[in-house]
C-alpha cells in the first residue's frame, strides 16, 4: 500500500509537470517502483502491482476525469511492472545481484522485452484520444520511455546488494579497518577526481553548445567501471542521467526550446542509456575478474595452509629449461630461506647420489607414460649437514605437440619421522634388543647372501658358533643383570674382533654366531684363536667380576652349495667337540687347526 501511494504521488507529479511543460517522455515512476520491489525481494508482487495500477489510474483520473482511459492506462503501467518483475525472476537477474556478464545481458533483454505488453496497451489507448496520433509511434514512444528509464534507474537497486555484501565483508576487525585507512583516503580522492571529470564532461555540452562532447562522459564512466565497481558505476550513471535529463528538461541543453523539448529529451535519454550499457558491462567484467582473482588468492592461501599443515612443500618445474620453483615451505624443509635456494640446480646437489638415479628413473618412466604419476623417496642434505628423508610426488601437467614433457608440478613431504620409525621397527625385527646384534632371521638370510657371494667371488665361507661356558652359573651367582652385562660385553668384543664384512649375530641365550669370509681355512683358525683370547678377558660390573670362557665351533665351505643349514650343523658339532674337550677352546669341522 505504501508503495502504491508513493508511486501514485510521483506519477501525479510527473503528469502535472509534464502537461504544464508539454513534455510527456519522462516517466521515472515505473522504474523506481521496480527498483523498490527488487530491494524488497518481491518479484512476484501481485498486491503491489494491483496497488500500482490503482494509483496510476487514480492519478490519470484526477487530471482527465476519463474513467475508462485512466483504467486502461493503469492496467498498462501495472502490466509493465508485473512483466518486468516476472522477467527478472525468470532470468534469475533479480534474485541476486547480476554479477556476471551473462546476467547483465539478461538484464538488458528484460529491459527491452518486458515493457512491450504494457506499451501495446498504453500506446493504443494514448493514440485513441489524440488527434492524428499514430498508434505505432505512440507504442514505440511508450516502450522506449519505459526501457530507457529502466536501464538508467533500476541498476543501482540491483547492484546495491553487491555494495551491502562488500561492506559487510569489510567490517572485520579494528586492525583491518585501521590498515585500510590510507588506501580508502586515496580511493576517495580518486573518486572525487572521477566525479569532477564527469561533471566537467556534462557541463561542457551546454557551455560549448557541442552535443558530441557528451561522448566524453562515456570515457569517464569507463573510469568508474574499471576502478570503483559495479554499484558505484550504476549509481553514478543514474545520477548523471538524471542531471543531464533535468538540464535538458529546463532548457539548459543545446538546441532545446519549449517547442521541441520532447523531441530532444527522448533521443537524449536513449543516448544516455546506450552510454550506460558499455560502462555497466565493463564494470561487471571487472567485478567478475576481481572475484576470480580473489577466489584464486583464497585457493592459493588454502593450498598453502593445507600444505603447511600437511608438512608439504610445492614445486613447479619447467622441464625444457630446467627452471624450477620451490615454495617457501619446501625450502625451509631443508633449512634454507627461499632466496637461498637456487631451484633445480640446488635440488640436484641436495639429493643423495644413491637416490638421485632412482628418482630420475622414476620421473623418466612417468614422462614416457609408463606410470600415472611420479613418486620417489629420497634423502636430501639439510643445511645443517643431516639427511632428510622426503617423499617426492608429482605429475606432468603440460606436454608439447610431440608429447614431450613441458611442465611438471608436485609436492615434497618430509617423511624423516616415518623413515626413522621404519628403521627402528626394522631394527627391532632384525636385531637382538639386548645386544644389538643381528638375530637368527638375519643370520639365516646372511647364509644365502654368503653363498651367492662365494659363487660370484670365490674364496671360502665359515660359520663360527660361539657359546659362553657356564653362563647359567653367572646368572645364579650374580643375578640376571650380571648375565645381561656379560652378554652385552661379549657382543661388543665380537664386533671388535670380527672383520667389517663379517656378520655377527646372537642366535639366542648364550649362543652367538659369525658368518666370516676369507681365502684360506687358516684365516678362520686365526679368527677362532683371537676370539677365544678376547672373550676370555675379565668382565667387570656393578659389584661383580666374571672371567668368562667360550667354546667355539667352526665349519668351512668352499662352494656356495655348501653354505646352508648343514654347514651350521657341522659348526654346531664342532662346538660340542670343543666343549667336550674341556671348554675354553675351539674346534673345526674339517680344515686347518684343531679338527673336530
Amino acid at each position: 500500500m505504501a508503495l502504491g501511494c508513493v508511486y501514485g504521488g510521483l506519477a501525479y507529479a510527473t503528469l502535472v509537470f509534464g502537461r504544464h511543460t508539454g513534455v510527456v517522455v519522462v516517466w521515472p515512476a515505473t522504474a523506481i517502483a521496480i527498483g523498490v520491489l527488487i530491494v524488497w525481494g518481491r518479484l512476484r508482487p501481485w498486491p503491489e502491482v494491483a496497488a500500482i495500477g490503482l494509483a496510476n489510474a487514480a492519478a490519470h483520473y484526477a487530471l482527465d476525469g476519463e474513467l475508462a482511459l485512466s483504467a486502461v492506462l493503469g492496467v498498462a503501467n501495472a502490466l509493465t511492472v508485473l512483466t518486468t518483475c516476472l522477467g527478472l525472476a525468470w532470468t534469475e537477474v533479480g534474485t541476486g545481484a547480476p554479477s556476471t556478464v551473462r546476467k547483465v545481458v539478461r538484464l538488458f533483454l528484460v529491459a527491452a522485452a518486458a515493457p512491450i505488453p504494457g506499451a501495446l496497451i498504453g500506446g493504443a489507448a494514448t493514440a485513441s484520444v489524440q488527434v492524428a496520433a499514430d498508434p505505432f509511434h505512440a507504442t514505440v514512444a511508450w516502450w522506449l520511455v519505459e526501457a530507457v528509464n529502466f536501464i538508467l534507474l533500476v541498476p543501482p537497486f540491483l547492484f546495491w546488494r553487491i555494495r551491502r555484501e562488500r561492506l559487510a565483508a569489510r567490517s572485520g576487525g579494528w586492525e583491518t579497518r585501521r590498515n585500510d585507512t590510507r588506501r580508502r583516503r586515496l580511493r576517495r580522492l580518486e573518486l572525487g577526481a572521477a566525479c569532477l571529470a564527469l561533471a566537467v564532461a556534462g557541463v561542457l555540452v551546454p557551455i560549448t553548445g557541442t552535443l558530441a562532447l557528451i561522448e566524453l562522459s562515456a570515457t569517464v564512466l569507463l573510469w568508474f567501471a574499471l576502478r570503483f565497481g559495479v554499484f558505484a558505476t550504476a549509481l553514478t550513471t543514474s545520477i548523471f542521467a538524471i542531471c543531464v535529463t533535468g538540464a535538458a528538461f529546463f532548457g539548459f541543453w543545446p538546441d532545446t526550446t519549449d517547442q521541441n523539448r520532447a523531441s530532444v529529451l527522448l533521443p537524449l535519454q536513449a543516448m544516455l542509456a546506450l552510454t550506460t550499457v558499455p560502462a555497466l558491462l565493463v564494470a561487471v567484467i571487472m567485478s567478475e575478474r576481481r572475484r576470480e582473482l580473489a577466489a584464486l588468492d583464497r585457493d592459493a592461501r588454502r593450498l598453502s595452509f593445507a600444505l603447511e599443515g600437511a608438512n608439504d612443500g610445492l614445486w613447479d618445474w619447467h622441464v625444457p629449461t630446467g627452471e624450477g620453483f620451490f615454495s617457501p615451505r619446501a625450502c625451509r624443509m631443508f633449512g634454507y630461506e627461499p632466496d637461498e635456494f637456487n631451484g633445480t640446480s640446488a635440488w640436484d646437489a641436495l639429493v643423495h647420489p644413491e637416490d638421485l638415479a632412482k628418482a630420475r628413473a622414476a620421473f623418466d618412466a612417468h614422462a614416457e607414460g609408463r606410470t600415472a604419476f611420479y613418486e620417489a623417496e629420497m634423502r636430501c642434505r639439510h643445511k645443517n649437514g643431516d639427511w632428510v628423508w622426503v617423499l617426492d610426488r608429482g605429475k606432468i601437467v603440460e606436454r608439447d605437440e610431440q608429447g614431450y614433457a613441458v611442465r611438471a608440478v608436485g609436492t615434497l613431504t618430509d617423511i624423516s619421522q616415518r623413515k626413522n620409525l621404519e628403521q627402528a621397527l626394522e631394527h627391532l625385527a632384525t636385531h637382538d634388543p639386548l645386544t644389538g646384534l643381528a638375530n637368527r632371521g638375519v643370520f639365516e638370510r646372511g647364509l644365502l647372501r654368503a653363498a651367492a657371494r662365494l659363487d660370484r667371488m670365490g674364496g671360502r665361507i665359515a660359520v663360527v658358533l660361539i657359546d659362553l661356558d657356564h653362563f647359567k652359573q653367572v646368572n645364579d651367582t650374580f643375578g640376571h643383570a650380571a648375565g645381561d652385562a656379560l652378554l652385552q660385553e661379549t657382543a661388543i668384543r665380537l664386533r671388535t674382533a670380527a672383520r667389517a664384512d663379517d656378520l655377527v649375530a646372537r642366535l639366542g641365550g648364550d649362543e652367538f654366531a659369525i658368518i666370516a669370509s676369507g681365502q684360506t681355512a687358516a684365516e678362520f683358525d686365526s679368527l677362532a684363536e683371537r676370539l677365544c683370547a678376547v672373550l676370555a678377558e675379565p668382565v667387570f660390573g656393578g659389584g661383580f667380576e666374571v672371567t668368562p670362557s667360550v667354546s667355539i665351533g667352526v665349519a668351512v665351505a668352499g662352494v656356495g652349495a655348501q653354505v646352508d643349514d648343514d654347514l651350521v650343523v657341522r659348526a654346531d658339532r664342532a662346538l660340542y667337540t670343543a666343549k667336550n674337550a674341556g671348554r675354553g677352546t675351539w674346534r673345526f669341522f674339517g680344515g686347518a687347526g684343531r679338527v673336530a
